[in-house]
């Protein structure tokens, strides 16, 4: 409720540097514009839950399988967001992905996937067109109810399948017993695995990009860009903004630099006389 939240944020307003706020709406209450009206002592930062959920996921799989996902064979049970990016960054690590079934909507997502994917990456495939004599080595459900349809996936399950509840809940007693009696890994996901990841705003490494590399500034008329800043034909590009100690090249205007034939006299002075200037710093 919009007061229960006013009534938080204001508790700890100005108590603490920072105040973490979802940014993503679930529903119709915008906590980012509660939070700005609320907390103007404390700094705010945005951060999206399920992205944590997705690179938890991410990383779960990758650690269990020692970062080689090549040709493993991965169902994806959910047509919602998560289930949507996980079969894309998966895909991507070129596992063989297979997500859903014949209806409609799964249809339509899957062709969506395949419209963006690597150029030579396997598609992403219906979970009907796994071979009957495959074995599925990673099954991710990320629903928001139970899974009806548990006895599909049997054929494709053994010891070494690793099974991953990602929407909490989504599988059913007996199916949770019998993989456990048979000695199968079922994990329910634990989000706390990329809790990093939403910190990466104020990582030092963040914030040094921010204070110290990116940005333009002009020295004895001369301007100067750093960290991807385009500048005007003529502009030096060096290493860091603040204190630059190399020299990437001359602007050519266009985003890109200046090949050694194509500077001017102008050019190659202002290359001198930066020289001289940086060389102080």
């Amino acid at each position: 409720e919009e007061n229960i939240a006013r009534n938080v944020i204001s508790t700890f307003a100005g108590k603490v540097d920072y105040i973490f706020i979802d940014i993503e709406l679930k529903q119709k209450i915008n906590l980012f514009k509660i939070a700005k009206m609320n907390a103007v002592q404390s700094k705010l930062i945005s951060i999206k839950p399920n992205d944590t959920t997705l690179e938890s996921c991410d990383i779960l799989i990758r650690r269990k399988f020692n970062d080689d996902l090549i040709n493993k064979n991965i169902v994806i049970i959910g047509t919602g967001n998560l289930a949507s990016k996980l079969a894309l960054r998966l895909c991507e690590r070129q596992a063989n992905v297979y997500k859903g079934r014949t209806l409609e909507k799964e249809k339509n997502i899957l062709n969506a996937i395949n419209l963006f994917i690597p150029k030579y990456s396997r598609k992403v495939m219906s979970f009907d067109q796994i071979p009957q004599t495959e074995r599925v080595d990673v099954i991710v459900s990320f629903l928001s109810g139970k899974f009806k349809e548990e006895h599909l996936l049997c054929p494709f399950i053994d010891r070494s399948t690793f099974i991953i509840d990602g929407g909490i809940n989504n599988f059913s007693n007996n199916f949770i017993k019998s993989s456990l009696n048979k000695n199968i890994l079922i994990t329910r996901l634990d989000t706390r695995i990329a809790l990093p990841y939403q910190l990466l705003s104020i990582h030092n490494d963040t914030l040094n990009f921010f204070d110290n590399i990116y940005g333009t500034k002009t020295i004895n008329n001369v301007q100067f860009v750093a960290g991807g800043v385009i500048g005007q034909e003529g502009a030096v590009i060096v290493d860091n903004i603040r204190q630059p100690s190399q020299i990437i090249g001359i602007a050519d205007g266009n985003g890109g630099v200046k090949k050694d034939e194509e500077l001017s006299q102008t050019d190659r002075e202002t290359l001198r006389e930066v020289k001289q200037t940086i060389s102080g710093y």
